[in-house]
């Protein structure tokens, strides 16, 4: 038998390469994990099967199942606020562009995943009363619907829409709505029951309007 060691392996050899992944398709992956089942049901193994990362790979990209979490729900709410923006605050029209919103979202609750509701209002009623980071993202959200609506109002009263000095109350009834119809949504309301609740708030909108 020889007495000579065998030769080494160099290091770069013998390093593990690590797993390459796109961490914003991941993220995509976790939003529809954590919207359609919450945080707390969500088990560190469904997000294993849903992303194909192993645990050591998500915990070295993102830290916790929390830290996760949050990017998740940050990057949730910046697209919905990108969505809201370009349709209300963007826009150039007063109580119209107000009804082509309240149609994108009936439409949206129509769809095959309508009934998951909201993720920030889900999100809110899960975890906000007794978690900082849901709470301040919740928040976030809300203050950019307030913000939307507020600017589509501004835009009515100048062009003569409704009366002045009343947007901000009507800016406030709407965003209650809107919270209030994702809770009705996600707690399993019919169709015809929620195309009610819409036609309700679209003629309310219309009751406002002075010319």
């Amino acid at each position: 038998m020889s007495s000579q060691a065998p030769p080494a392996i160099p290091v770069a050899a013998a390093r593990v390469r690590p797993r390459e992944f796109d961490a914003t398709e991941v993220i995509d992956r976790v939003v529809e994990l954590f919207w359609d089942k919450g945080y707390e049901a969500t088990s560190v193994a469904d997000i294993v099967k849903a992303t194909g990362l192993n645990k050591s790979s998500l915990y070295n990209a993102f830290g916790s199942k929390e830290a996760l979490f949050e990017r998740a729900i940050g990057s949730y709410v910046d697209t919905r606020v990108a969505m809201i923006t370009s349709v209300l605050t963007d826009g150039s029209g007063g109580l119209d562009d107000i009804d082509r919103f309240f149609q994108l979202m009936e439409t949206e609750v129509d769809s095959e995943f309508g009934c998951r509701g909201c993720l920030a209002v889900n999100t809110s009623t899960e975890l906000g009363y007794r978690d900082a980071a849901a709470k301040a993202v919740s928040t976030r959200y809300r203050t950019h619907l307030r913000a939307a609506f507020n600017a589509v109002f501004v835009r009515a009263a100048a062009r003569g829409e409704i009366a002045s000095g009343v947007g901000a109350t009507y800016a406030e009834i709407l965003l209650g709505w809107l919270l209030g119809m994702a809770v009705v949504v996600r707690g399993g309301a019919d169709r015809p029951e929620i195309g009610g609740q819409f036609r309700a708030a679209r003629s309310l909108i219309e009751s406002w309007r002075i010319s």
